[in-house]
């Protein structure tokens, strides 16, 4: 139970479910609140919403991902169901590099793929809340 974040590959030969993950997060708070934000930013709705819900992610947002990795600089969660946030800072600072390998993953994917996708969810039970990128 709590947060986890999956990235993956789908495209119309892997069907609805997509690829295996090639990158995982549990409990990356700070990396879901960037999301969360980005999503209320794009819908107007709330981040409570975008769980089982969708958001396509840019290019331009894996770069703003990019830059806020490098520069410590993703927003500070203030809590969430299961988020971890009390460990937000460890885990952003244990996650440095893998955020950037994702970063670079997902730059050099989205132009390939139908879509690239960060699953994330925070119940109790499989309610995958997807993040798509798109080229």
């Amino acid at each position: 139970m709590g947060l986890d974040q999956y990235a993956y590959i789908k495209t119309p030969e892997s069907g609805d479910e997509g690829e295996s993950p090639k990158f995982t997060w549990r409990k990356h708070s700070k990396l879901q609140t960037f999301m969360e934000a980005l999503y209320t930013e794009r819908t107007g709705f709330s981040a409570s919403d975008l769980n089982c819900g969708e958001l396509k992610l840019e290019t331009t947002d894996i770069d703003t991902v990019e830059q806020a990795v490098k520069g410590s600089a993703l927003p500070h969660c203030e809590g969430g169901f299961f988020y971890g946030h009390q460990f937000q800072d460890e885990v952003a600072a244990e996650s440095r590099d893998y955020d950037l390998e994702f970063c670079a993953w997902a730059r050099a994917e989205i132009p390939l793929a139908a879509s690239l996708r960060l699953r994330c969810g925070f119940s109790h039970g499989p309610c995958p809340r997807t993040i798509i990128a798109t080229p």
